[in-house]
Protein backbone atom coordinates (compact mmCIF):
# COMPACT_ATOMS: atom_id res chain seq x y z
CA UNK A 1 0.00 0.00 0.00
CA UNK A 2 1.33 3.41 -0.97
CA UNK A 3 1.20 6.06 1.74
CA UNK A 4 0.94 9.69 0.75
CA UNK A 5 2.50 12.13 3.16
CA UNK A 6 1.21 15.68 3.31
CA UNK A 7 2.96 18.49 5.07
CA UNK A 8 0.95 20.01 7.87
CA UNK A 9 -0.41 23.46 7.15
CA UNK A 10 1.36 26.08 9.16
CA UNK A 11 -1.01 27.41 11.79
CA UNK A 12 -1.18 31.14 12.35
CA UNK A 13 -0.14 32.01 15.87
CA UNK A 14 -1.89 34.65 17.93
CA UNK A 15 -0.40 36.74 20.68
CA UNK A 16 -1.84 39.23 23.16
CA UNK A 17 -0.37 42.70 22.76
CA UNK A 18 -1.18 46.28 23.65
CA UNK A 19 -2.43 48.47 20.81
CA UNK A 20 -3.12 52.21 20.79
CA UNK A 21 -6.19 52.89 18.66
CA UNK A 22 -6.10 55.99 16.45
CA UNK A 23 -9.16 55.65 14.19
CA UNK A 24 -12.09 53.51 13.05
CA UNK A 25 -12.26 51.94 9.61
CA UNK A 26 -15.33 51.56 7.38
CA UNK A 27 -16.13 48.27 9.12
CA UNK A 28 -16.29 49.96 12.54
CA UNK A 29 -13.05 48.35 13.69
CA UNK A 30 -10.49 50.18 15.78
CA UNK A 31 -7.25 50.77 13.87
CA UNK A 32 -3.83 51.14 15.48
CA UNK A 33 -0.23 49.99 15.29
CA UNK A 34 1.81 47.56 17.31
CA UNK A 35 5.32 46.25 16.64
CA UNK A 36 5.23 47.53 13.06
CA UNK A 37 1.85 45.96 12.29
CA UNK A 38 -1.35 47.74 11.31
CA UNK A 39 -3.87 46.26 13.73
CA UNK A 40 -7.65 46.01 13.36
CA UNK A 41 -9.53 45.47 16.62
CA UNK A 42 -13.35 45.25 16.58
CA UNK A 43 -14.93 46.93 19.60
CA UNK A 44 -12.01 49.31 20.25
CA UNK A 45 -12.37 53.10 19.99
CA UNK A 46 -10.00 55.91 18.95
CA UNK A 47 -7.95 57.19 21.88
CA UNK A 48 -8.02 53.84 23.69
CA UNK A 49 -5.08 51.69 24.68
CA UNK A 50 -6.27 48.12 24.57
CA UNK A 51 -5.03 44.59 24.89
CA UNK A 52 -5.96 42.42 21.92
CA UNK A 53 -5.28 38.88 20.80
CA UNK A 54 -3.65 39.52 17.43
CA UNK A 55 -3.16 37.22 14.47
CA UNK A 56 -0.74 38.60 11.90
CA UNK A 57 -0.80 38.15 8.14
CA UNK A 58 1.97 40.05 6.43
CA UNK A 59 2.08 43.57 7.82
CA UNK A 60 -1.53 43.47 9.00
CA UNK A 61 -2.98 41.92 12.15
CA UNK A 62 -6.59 41.25 13.07
CA UNK A 63 -7.42 41.12 16.74
CA UNK A 64 -9.97 40.24 19.36
CA UNK A 65 -10.44 42.81 22.09
CA UNK A 66 -9.34 41.49 25.49
CA UNK A 67 -9.62 44.63 27.61
CA UNK A 68 -9.05 48.38 27.86
CA UNK A 69 -5.92 49.74 29.55
CA UNK A 70 -7.06 53.30 28.85
CA UNK A 71 -10.75 53.82 28.00
CA UNK A 72 -12.10 56.50 25.69
CA UNK A 73 -14.45 59.08 27.21
CA UNK A 74 -16.72 58.35 24.24
CA UNK A 75 -17.34 54.75 25.28
CA UNK A 76 -20.88 54.14 26.56
CA UNK A 77 -22.69 51.11 27.96
CA UNK A 78 -24.56 49.17 25.22
CA UNK A 79 -28.33 48.99 25.64
CA UNK A 80 -28.51 45.37 24.50
CA UNK A 81 -27.09 42.48 26.53
CA UNK A 82 -26.48 40.46 23.32
CA UNK A 83 -23.74 42.88 22.19
CA UNK A 84 -20.47 41.04 21.65
CA UNK A 85 -22.27 37.78 20.86
CA UNK A 86 -24.87 38.78 18.25
CA UNK A 87 -23.40 39.93 14.96
CA UNK A 88 -26.11 42.52 14.36
CA UNK A 89 -24.82 45.63 16.18
CA UNK A 90 -21.12 46.46 16.22
CA UNK A 91 -21.20 50.04 17.55
CA UNK A 92 -23.59 50.22 20.51
CA UNK A 93 -20.62 51.21 22.68
CA UNK A 94 -20.53 54.56 20.83
CA UNK A 95 -23.25 57.23 20.73
CA UNK A 96 -25.07 57.45 17.38
CA UNK A 97 -23.80 60.94 16.40
CA UNK A 98 -20.20 59.83 16.98
CA UNK A 99 -20.80 56.66 14.97
CA UNK A 100 -21.64 58.86 11.98
CA UNK A 101 -18.68 61.14 12.67
CA UNK A 102 -16.23 58.24 12.49
CA UNK A 103 -17.95 56.64 9.51
CA UNK A 104 -17.62 59.90 7.59
CA UNK A 105 -13.99 60.30 8.68
CA UNK A 106 -13.20 56.75 7.51
CA UNK A 107 -14.85 57.37 4.13
CA UNK A 108 -13.02 60.68 3.68
CA UNK A 109 -9.73 58.89 4.35
CA UNK A 110 -10.60 56.15 1.83
CA UNK A 111 -11.43 58.73 -0.85
CA UNK A 112 -8.33 60.79 -0.12
CA UNK A 113 -6.13 57.73 -0.61
CA UNK A 114 -8.03 56.86 -3.81
CA UNK A 115 -7.57 60.41 -5.17
CA UNK A 116 -11.33 61.04 -5.35
CA UNK A 117 -12.31 64.66 -4.70
CA UNK A 118 -15.73 65.62 -3.34
CA UNK A 119 -17.13 69.05 -4.20
CA UNK A 120 -19.18 69.36 -1.00
CA UNK A 121 -19.93 67.07 1.92
CA UNK A 122 -23.57 67.30 2.95
CA UNK A 123 -24.87 66.66 6.50
CA UNK A 124 -25.81 63.02 7.06
CA UNK A 125 -29.44 61.94 7.09
CA UNK A 126 -30.33 60.85 10.62
CA UNK A 127 -33.29 59.16 12.30
CA UNK A 128 -34.07 57.13 15.42
CA UNK A 129 -30.99 55.42 16.89
CA UNK A 130 -33.07 52.47 18.15
CA UNK A 131 -36.37 50.82 17.28
CA UNK A 132 -36.09 51.65 13.59
CA UNK A 133 -36.01 48.24 11.84
CA UNK A 134 -39.34 47.56 10.15
CA UNK A 135 -38.04 44.26 8.73
CA UNK A 136 -36.17 41.41 10.45
CA UNK A 137 -34.79 38.15 9.11
CA UNK A 138 -34.37 35.53 11.82
CA UNK A 139 -32.54 32.23 11.53
CA UNK A 140 -33.93 29.01 13.01
CA UNK A 141 -31.85 26.09 14.27
CA UNK A 142 -32.68 23.22 16.64
CA UNK A 143 -35.93 24.80 17.72
CA UNK A 144 -34.43 28.19 18.52
CA UNK A 145 -34.81 31.47 16.70
CA UNK A 146 -32.26 34.26 16.59
CA UNK A 147 -29.51 36.15 14.79
CA UNK A 148 -26.11 34.99 13.58
CA UNK A 149 -23.26 35.16 16.07
CA UNK A 150 -20.23 37.38 15.55
CA UNK A 151 -18.00 35.86 12.85
CA UNK A 152 -19.97 32.61 12.80
CA UNK A 153 -22.97 30.81 11.34
CA UNK A 154 -24.05 29.87 14.87
CA UNK A 155 -27.32 31.34 16.14
CA UNK A 156 -27.75 33.54 19.21
CA UNK A 157 -31.33 32.98 20.44
CA UNK A 158 -32.91 36.35 21.20
CA UNK A 159 -35.96 37.43 23.17
CA UNK A 160 -35.56 41.15 22.51
CA UNK A 161 -33.90 43.45 19.96
CA UNK A 162 -33.16 47.11 20.61
CA UNK A 163 -33.00 48.15 16.94
CA UNK A 164 -36.21 46.38 15.91
CA UNK A 165 -39.47 48.29 15.65
CA UNK A 166 -41.32 47.69 18.93
CA UNK A 167 -44.12 46.01 16.95
CA UNK A 168 -41.61 43.34 15.88
CA UNK A 169 -39.59 43.17 19.10
CA UNK A 170 -42.70 42.34 21.12
CA UNK A 171 -43.17 39.15 19.07
CA UNK A 172 -39.83 37.56 19.96
CA UNK A 173 -40.68 35.94 23.33
CA UNK A 174 -43.89 34.36 22.01
CA UNK A 175 -42.04 33.12 18.91
CA UNK A 176 -39.44 31.33 21.06
CA UNK A 177 -42.25 29.67 23.03
CA UNK A 178 -44.06 28.74 19.80
CA UNK A 179 -41.01 27.08 18.26
CA UNK A 180 -40.54 24.88 21.31
CA UNK A 181 -43.95 23.30 20.59
CA UNK A 182 -43.41 22.52 16.88
CA UNK A 183 -42.59 18.98 15.75
CA UNK A 184 -41.41 20.03 12.29
CA UNK A 185 -39.01 22.80 13.32
CA UNK A 186 -36.32 21.28 11.07
CA UNK A 187 -38.52 22.25 8.09
CA UNK A 188 -38.35 25.94 9.03
CA UNK A 189 -35.64 27.66 7.01
CA UNK A 190 -35.93 31.16 8.43
CA UNK A 191 -38.54 33.72 9.43
CA UNK A 192 -39.07 37.18 7.96
CA UNK A 193 -40.98 39.78 9.98
CA UNK A 194 -42.38 42.96 8.46
CA UNK A 195 -44.14 45.92 10.08
CA UNK A 196 -45.94 48.32 7.77
CA UNK A 197 -48.66 50.07 9.78
CA UNK A 198 -51.39 49.10 10.28
CA UNK A 199 -50.15 45.59 9.46
CA UNK A 200 -47.51 43.27 10.87
CA UNK A 201 -46.64 40.18 8.82
CA UNK A 202 -44.67 36.96 9.36
CA UNK A 203 -43.35 34.89 6.44
CA UNK A 204 -42.04 31.43 7.32
CA UNK A 205 -39.67 30.02 4.68
CA UNK A 206 -40.12 26.23 4.56
CA UNK A 207 -37.94 23.42 3.26
CA UNK A 208 -40.84 20.91 3.33
CA UNK A 209 -44.52 20.56 4.18
CA UNK A 210 -45.27 21.24 7.83
CA UNK A 211 -47.32 18.75 9.85
CA UNK A 212 -50.96 19.85 10.02
CA UNK A 213 -50.74 20.35 13.77
CA UNK A 214 -47.76 22.70 13.38
CA UNK A 215 -49.56 24.84 10.83
CA UNK A 216 -52.54 25.07 13.16
CA UNK A 217 -50.21 26.29 15.91
CA UNK A 218 -48.72 28.95 13.60
CA UNK A 219 -52.21 30.17 12.71
CA UNK A 220 -53.26 30.26 16.38
CA UNK A 221 -50.13 32.27 17.20
CA UNK A 222 -50.82 34.71 14.35
CA UNK A 223 -54.39 35.21 15.52
CA UNK A 224 -53.32 35.83 19.11
CA UNK A 225 -50.68 38.37 18.03
CA UNK A 226 -52.75 39.97 15.22
CA UNK A 227 -50.09 39.13 12.64
CA UNK A 228 -50.73 38.33 8.98
CA UNK A 229 -49.32 34.83 8.45
CA UNK A 230 -47.62 33.58 5.30
CA UNK A 231 -45.57 30.51 4.41
CA UNK A 232 -43.39 29.85 1.38
CA UNK A 233 -42.09 26.51 0.19
CA UNK A 234 -42.36 27.33 -3.50
CA UNK A 235 -45.25 29.78 -3.83
CA UNK A 236 -46.28 32.15 -1.04
CA UNK A 237 -49.51 31.24 0.75
CA UNK A 238 -51.48 33.46 3.13
CA UNK A 239 -52.99 31.52 6.04
CA UNK A 240 -54.43 34.25 8.25
CA UNK A 241 -56.51 36.36 8.07
CA UNK A 242 -58.82 34.83 5.45
CA UNK A 243 -59.25 38.12 3.56
CA UNK A 244 -56.24 39.30 1.49
CA UNK A 245 -53.99 41.75 3.30
CA UNK A 246 -52.79 44.88 1.48
CA UNK A 247 -49.24 45.53 2.66
CA UNK A 248 -47.61 48.82 1.75
CA UNK A 249 -46.21 52.14 2.92
CA UNK A 250 -46.77 55.84 2.15
CA UNK A 251 -44.03 57.79 0.38
CA UNK A 252 -43.96 61.26 -1.16
CA UNK A 253 -47.76 61.45 -1.21
CA UNK A 254 -47.96 58.03 -2.87
CA UNK A 255 -48.95 54.56 -1.69
CA UNK A 256 -46.52 51.74 -2.54
CA UNK A 257 -47.85 48.18 -2.45
CA UNK A 258 -45.52 45.50 -1.06
CA UNK A 259 -45.55 41.71 -1.09
CA UNK A 260 -44.49 39.81 2.07
CA UNK A 261 -41.24 38.69 0.39
CA UNK A 262 -40.40 41.98 -1.37
CA UNK A 263 -37.24 43.91 -0.54
CA UNK A 264 -37.84 47.29 1.09
CA UNK A 265 -35.53 49.61 3.00
CA UNK A 266 -35.45 48.54 6.64
CA UNK A 267 -35.53 52.07 8.04
CA UNK A 268 -38.76 53.84 7.11
CA UNK A 269 -37.77 57.27 8.47
CA UNK A 270 -34.44 57.32 6.63
CA UNK A 271 -36.08 55.98 3.47
CA UNK A 272 -38.52 58.91 3.44
CA UNK A 273 -35.67 61.39 3.97
CA UNK A 274 -33.49 59.62 1.39
CA UNK A 275 -36.10 59.81 -1.35
CA UNK A 276 -36.79 63.49 -0.59
CA UNK A 277 -33.06 64.28 -0.75
CA UNK A 278 -32.65 62.30 -3.98
CA UNK A 279 -35.43 64.28 -5.64
CA UNK A 280 -33.89 67.56 -4.46
CA UNK A 281 -30.38 66.67 -5.60
CA UNK A 282 -31.29 65.17 -8.97
CA UNK A 283 -34.03 67.79 -9.54
CA UNK A 284 -35.79 66.15 -12.52
CA UNK A 285 -38.10 68.36 -14.58
CA UNK A 286 -41.21 67.84 -16.70
CA UNK A 287 -39.11 68.04 -19.86
CA UNK A 288 -36.70 65.25 -18.91
CA UNK A 289 -36.43 61.51 -19.46
CA UNK A 290 -34.93 59.78 -16.42
CA UNK A 291 -33.41 56.32 -15.90
CA UNK A 292 -34.06 54.56 -12.59
CA UNK A 293 -31.62 51.64 -12.49
CA UNK A 294 -32.07 48.79 -9.98
CA UNK A 295 -35.57 50.14 -9.44
CA UNK A 296 -37.14 47.42 -7.29
CA UNK A 297 -40.81 47.98 -6.53
CA UNK A 298 -40.65 51.70 -7.33
CA UNK A 299 -39.21 53.36 -4.23
CA UNK A 300 -37.54 56.00 -6.44
CA UNK A 301 -39.43 55.37 -9.69
CA UNK A 302 -42.79 56.69 -8.53
CA UNK A 303 -41.47 59.92 -6.97
CA UNK A 304 -39.48 60.46 -10.18
CA UNK A 305 -42.67 59.98 -12.23
CA UNK A 306 -44.30 62.84 -10.32
CA UNK A 307 -41.53 65.19 -11.46
CA UNK A 308 -40.18 63.95 -14.81
CA UNK A 309 -41.66 63.72 -18.28
CA UNK A 310 -40.87 59.99 -18.52
CA UNK A 311 -39.14 57.39 -16.33
CA UNK A 312 -37.60 54.14 -17.51
CA UNK A 313 -37.28 51.81 -14.51
CA UNK A 314 -34.92 48.87 -14.98
CA UNK A 315 -34.72 45.90 -12.63
CA UNK A 316 -33.30 42.38 -12.91
CA UNK A 317 -36.19 40.62 -11.12
CA UNK A 318 -39.35 40.31 -13.21
CA UNK A 319 -41.64 40.16 -10.15
CA UNK A 320 -40.33 43.53 -8.98
CA UNK A 321 -40.79 45.01 -12.44
CA UNK A 322 -44.44 43.92 -12.33
CA UNK A 323 -44.85 45.33 -8.82
CA UNK A 324 -43.36 48.65 -9.90
CA UNK A 325 -45.70 48.95 -12.88
CA UNK A 326 -48.70 48.00 -10.76
CA UNK A 327 -47.75 50.61 -8.14
CA UNK A 328 -47.50 53.29 -10.83
CA UNK A 329 -50.93 52.41 -12.20
CA UNK A 330 -52.46 52.30 -8.71
CA UNK A 331 -51.20 55.85 -8.14
CA UNK A 332 -52.46 57.16 -11.49
CA UNK A 333 -48.96 57.56 -12.99
CA UNK A 334 -48.84 56.80 -16.72
CA UNK A 335 -45.28 57.89 -17.54
CA UNK A 336 -43.44 54.81 -16.22
CA UNK A 337 -41.83 52.24 -18.51
CA UNK A 338 -40.81 49.35 -16.22
CA UNK A 339 -38.39 46.87 -17.82
CA UNK A 340 -36.66 43.67 -16.72
CA UNK A 341 -33.01 43.75 -17.74
CA UNK A 342 -29.70 42.27 -16.62
CA UNK A 343 -27.67 45.36 -15.73
CA UNK A 344 -24.50 43.26 -15.50
CA UNK A 345 -24.73 42.59 -19.27
CA UNK A 346 -22.62 45.23 -21.06
CA UNK A 347 -24.46 44.79 -24.37
CA UNK A 348 -27.87 45.18 -22.73
CA UNK A 349 -26.66 48.26 -20.85
CA UNK A 350 -25.27 49.85 -24.01
CA UNK A 351 -28.58 49.32 -25.81
CA UNK A 352 -30.48 50.80 -22.86
CA UNK A 353 -28.36 53.98 -22.72
CA UNK A 354 -28.54 54.41 -26.49
CA UNK A 355 -32.19 55.45 -26.10
CA UNK A 356 -31.02 58.62 -24.35
CA UNK A 357 -31.57 60.02 -20.85
CA UNK A 358 -31.26 63.45 -19.28
CA UNK A 359 -30.58 62.10 -15.79
CA UNK A 360 -30.06 58.75 -14.07
CA UNK A 361 -30.56 57.37 -10.58
CA UNK A 362 -28.61 54.26 -9.55
CA UNK A 363 -29.49 52.24 -6.44
CA UNK A 364 -27.66 48.91 -6.79
CA UNK A 365 -27.16 46.10 -4.31
CA UNK A 366 -23.78 45.53 -2.65
CA UNK A 367 -21.96 44.38 -5.84
CA UNK A 368 -22.47 47.87 -7.25
CA UNK A 369 -23.09 49.05 -10.82
CA UNK A 370 -19.82 48.43 -12.63
CA UNK A 371 -21.15 47.61 -16.10
CA UNK A 372 -23.55 50.55 -16.04
CA UNK A 373 -20.90 53.00 -14.82
CA UNK A 374 -18.46 51.78 -17.46
CA UNK A 375 -21.09 52.43 -20.12
CA UNK A 376 -21.98 55.84 -18.68
CA UNK A 377 -18.33 56.82 -18.66
CA UNK A 378 -17.65 55.54 -22.17
CA UNK A 379 -20.58 57.25 -23.90
CA UNK A 380 -22.20 60.66 -23.90
CA UNK A 381 -24.39 59.66 -20.95
CA UNK A 382 -26.90 61.80 -19.04
CA UNK A 383 -25.74 65.08 -17.58
CA UNK A 384 -26.58 64.08 -13.99
CA UNK A 385 -26.12 60.77 -12.17
CA UNK A 386 -27.32 60.21 -8.63
CA UNK A 387 -25.78 57.11 -7.03
CA UNK A 388 -27.24 55.61 -3.83
CA UNK A 389 -24.89 53.01 -2.36
CA UNK A 390 -24.98 50.45 0.45
CA UNK A 391 -21.33 49.45 -0.07
CA UNK A 392 -18.58 52.12 -0.09
CA UNK A 393 -16.05 49.66 -1.57
CA UNK A 394 -17.94 49.02 -4.81
CA UNK A 395 -19.19 52.63 -4.91
CA UNK A 396 -15.57 53.87 -4.78
CA UNK A 397 -14.72 51.64 -7.77
CA UNK A 398 -17.75 52.90 -9.72
CA UNK A 399 -17.14 56.53 -8.74
CA UNK A 400 -13.62 56.30 -10.17
CA UNK A 401 -15.08 55.02 -13.46
CA UNK A 402 -17.50 57.94 -13.68
CA UNK A 403 -14.82 60.49 -12.81
CA UNK A 404 -12.43 59.05 -15.40
CA UNK A 405 -15.28 59.29 -17.91
CA UNK A 406 -15.77 63.02 -17.41
CA UNK A 407 -18.12 63.27 -14.43
CA UNK A 408 -17.43 65.44 -11.38
CA UNK A 409 -18.48 64.37 -7.89
CA UNK A 410 -20.26 67.52 -6.73
CA UNK A 411 -21.80 66.39 -3.43
CA UNK A 412 -21.89 63.42 -1.13
CA UNK A 413 -23.56 62.59 2.17
CA UNK A 414 -24.02 59.62 4.47
CA UNK A 415 -27.36 58.15 5.52
CA UNK A 416 -27.83 56.53 8.94
CA UNK A 417 -29.91 53.66 7.57
CA UNK A 418 -28.44 51.13 10.04
CA UNK A 419 -27.68 52.93 13.29
CA UNK A 420 -25.63 50.94 15.85
CA UNK A 421 -23.98 48.94 13.06
CA UNK A 422 -20.83 49.42 11.00
CA UNK A 423 -22.94 49.52 7.83
CA UNK A 424 -22.40 52.66 5.72
CA UNK A 425 -24.90 54.00 3.17
CA UNK A 426 -24.28 57.09 1.07
CA UNK A 427 -25.72 59.26 -1.66
CA UNK A 428 -23.58 60.98 -4.28
CA UNK A 429 -24.34 63.32 -7.17
CA UNK A 430 -22.17 63.36 -10.31
CA UNK A 431 -22.36 66.06 -13.03
CA UNK A 432 -20.88 65.56 -16.48
CA UNK A 433 -18.26 68.19 -17.28
CA UNK A 434 -18.44 70.16 -20.51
Amino acid sequence: MVQIYRTKQRQQQSVVQEVTITSLDLHGQGVGRSNGLVCFVPGALPGERVTARLTAKGKVASGRLQGCVETSSERIAPRCDYVGRCGGCQLQHLAAPRQLYYKEAALKDELRRAGIEVGAWQPPLTGPAFGYRRTMRLAIHQGQLGLRAVGSQNIIPIRHCEVADPALARLLPSLQELLATLKGHKLLGHLELLHLPPHTAALWRLTGKLPKGDLEKLIAWAQSQDVALYTQQEAIAQHWPEAPVSLGYPLDGLALGVGPADFIQVNGAINTAMVAQAMAWLAPTKTERVLDAYSGLGNFSLPLCKRAKAVVAVEGVAAMTARNQANAEANGLDNLDAQTLNLDDPDAVQALLASGFDAALLDPARPGAQALCQALAAGSGPGRVLYVSCNPATWKRDAALLIDGGYRLVQLGLMDMFSQTAHVELMALFIREG
